[in-house]
């Protein structure tokens, strides 16, 4: 009977571990979360994922109102990351690696992090192409074509 307690105390402890996620998830969360609110002005907007590991597609869409789409048609909000081959963007779309960003020219901006802290970079002439207006919060992440990020 002792057994039987100890283990279901510990399996209990183990799975109110497992559900919680770390706080570098939940303010990346947060940050994308509020940026593709901000982009698209709809309450759930649709997303949907280009390369992006299963893992983050699910802790963006159950931690947040993003819903996902499987075709890219339907979307409010497009994420690229790990692609491998140019990619021209039709609808508002974030890079989440600078490689991605590298490969598409249309990409409204790039969100990474950078020794443990989240970078987001947005591009002034793809938010204007996309006919984007953002709140002045995002003035300090807006930069020019010109702008060579990780360039020294």
């Amino acid at each position: 009977m002792k057994k039987s307690i100890i283990f279901l105390v510990l399996v209990y402890v183990l799975i109110a571990f497992a559900a919680d996620i770390d706080s570098a998830a939940k303010l990346e969360i947060k940050i994308l979360e509020k940026l593709v609110l901000d982009v698209t002005r709809k309450k759930k907007p649709l997303v949907y994922f280009i390369g992006v590991p299963k893992k983050k597609i699910h802790l963006l869409t159950s931690y947040s109102s993003l819903k996902e789409t499987k075709t890219e048609d339907k979307a409010d909000f497009v994420f690229i990351q790990n692609i491998k081959k140019k990619f021209d963007a039709t609808k508002p779309t974030m890079a989440l690696d600078y490689s991605s960003f590298e490969k598409c020219e249309n990409c409204i901006g790039l969100f990474t992090w950078r020794n443990g802290r989240p970078i987001l970079l947005l591009i002034e002439e793809n938010l204007l192409k996309f006919h984007i207006s953002l709140p002045d919060d995002y003035k300090y992440f807006i930069e020019s074509k010109n702008f060579n990020v990780g360039k020294k």
